[in-house]
């Protein structure tokens, strides 16, 4: 019986080497991180009416693929004659509080404003955007857009 078992042994092993070398040829040799995101931009587009005037806030979202991001843009406030609007950029990680741009009035020359915010988040981070905007003598003066969430880090 003991050379019946050397002798399987010895049969066998070319063929547990050949198994094992042809699935580590098919293994993949680099896998991707999770939550990893490519480095990459986007436009943005965002919008706020109030009763009786509009902010908006445009621009370039760019980011780093590693947590690092900026926005490029504008923000601008429309109002009519008697009111006083302003329209600004909010923005942070969805961990964080909301941080705040310059911002846009409607009542100074010119009515918009460069926007241009910069930031890093932690490892699966969310960032958050919305452009809001305040409006004078309103019972309603703040009114904020719905938040658009990026994958960025």
């Amino acid at each position: 019986m003991r050379s019946l078992t050397s002798t399987l042994k010895s049969r066998m092993a070319p063929v547990v080497l050949l198994a094992a070398c042809t699935t580590a040829l098919a293994a993949p040799h680099a896998v991707a991180a999770p939550n990893s995101v490519a480095p990459g931009s986007t436009a943005v587009d965002l919008l706020v009416q109030n009763a009786q005037g509009v902010g908006t806030v445009k621009g370039t979202l760019s980011w780093d693929g590693e947590g690092g991001y900026t926005f490029e843009g504008t923000a601008r406030a429309t109002c009519d004659v008697a009111n006083r609007v302003t329209a600004w950029l909010e923005y942070g990680g969805a961990g964080e509080s909301w941080k705040k741009s310059a911002e846009a009035d409607c009542t100074k020359t010119p009515i918009t404003t460069d926007v241009k915010v910069s930031g890093t988040l932690n490892k699966g981070e969310k960032l958050e955007l919305r452009v809001s905007s305040w409006r004078a003598w309103a019972i309603d003066a703040y009114r904020a857009s719905a938040k658009q969430v990026y994958t960025i880090s």
